[in-house]
């Protein structure tokens, strides 16, 4: 059965999200870009540079700090991706938004939303990265990031104590990939949404503690 199907994709839209009140913090957008190529859906992560100000050599998702000139937040996440990694914003259908979540180091609220495009050919797959912000760009089967094998709980420092939370580790073309902290974070809530949908086996734990992921 299609990860992304009628039913799955009804409900994205009809998903009502959290919302995190804005406070200090400031406020960004991020895109879960999901790529269809020959009836095979793929996630776009990118790894960060090491002169970026935040996040040095993470995975994350395109996305950052909202601009004045951005008349919401989903603009804000077409931007960004569109500056990133050449991805023109019409070639984006948004199927809705997921929770709020908060990065603790760096300070930023992010409202995450998912966006499908479809790849007419291979080559739509090689993205125009922004040398400076990406290394890399990752373009990994969605079925592989949404099995049970890869999930993994990750020790960060809160508090200066030791917690574990959900993490990826997600294997592709020889490589090993760590995804965690906020990415991993509304990776979860995405997948949660997925397996209900599709009858799946369901993170349960990993749902029911997402307000203690780092």
């Amino acid at each position: 059965m299609s990860l992304i199907n009628q039913k799955v994709s009804e409900a994205l839209r009809s998903y009502a999200p959290s919302e995190i009140t804005l406070g200090e913090m400031r406020d960004s957008a991020v895109l879960v870009l999901i790529a269809e190529w020959e009836s095979k859906y793929f996630m776009v992560l990118q790894v960060r540079t090491q002169t970026v100000a935040h996040h040095k050599g993470e995975i994350s998702f395109p996305g950052g700090a909202r601009d004045a000139a951005d008349k919401n937040l989903r603009d804000t996440a077409l931007r960004e991706t569109n500056e990133e990694m050449g991805i023109a914003p019409e070639s984006i259908e948004i199927l809705g938004a997921l929770n709020d979540c908060q990065t603790y180091v760096s300070g930023y609220r992010i409202r995450p939303f998912v966006g499908l495009m479809v790849a007419e050919r291979e080559t739509d797959l090689s993205f125009q990265k922004a040398e400076r912000e990406v290394r890399d760009v990752l373009v990994l089967p969605l079925e592989t990031m949404m099995s049970p094998e890869v999930r993994i709980w990750h020790p960060v420092s809160r508090d200066g104590e030791m917690v574990p939370t959900r993490a990826y580790l997600v294997p592709n073309d020889g490589e090993e990939y760590l995804i965690w902290g906020a990415t991993a974070r509304i990776l979860t809530n995405l997948f949660a949404i997925i397996d209900q949908v599709e009858q799946r086996e369901l993170d349960e734990e990993g749902s029911k503690n997402l307000e203690l992921f780092a």
